[in-house]
């Protein structure tokens, strides 16, 4: 283990390095070449790319604010369900009980059940 110690700072005389330099600057063409002249760096076309999608958001919300398509129609009340059609009263821990008491005719019923 010593010995190998010693023997480090010789290895290390030949060894090549890399500084991040990058490499020679990219010929663009086409439709990217006109890109590239008006957003420089790679950064510039995200935040252009993102802006484009904030934009869009904001003209489709416009857009339906104006037309009117927030509004839904109110959805129309079922009648309470009677079950079993009679004078059957479920049972309050039955879980079709909170629908069957919103009724006026069943509250009638659950309340003459209780008087005799």
């Amino acid at each position: 283990m010593f010995a190998s110690r010693l023997a480090r700072p010789a290895m290390r005389t030949m060894r090549q390095t890399r500084n991040m330099g990058g490499g020679a600057q990219v010929e663009y063409e086409g439709f990217e070449k006109t890109v590239r002249g008006v957003l420089p760096k790679d950064e510039h076309i995200v935040a252009g790319i993102l802006g484009m999608y904030v934009g869009l958001y904001f003209v489709g919300k416009g857009v339906s604010a104006l037309t009117g398509g927030g509004e839904k129609p109110a959805p129309v009340a079922a009648p309470a369900p009677t079950l079993g059609g009679g004078s059957k009263i479920p049972s309050v821990e039955d879980a079709n009980f909170g629908t069957w008491i919103e009724s006026e005719a069943n509250l009638g019923k659950l309340i003459a059940s209780i008087e005799k």
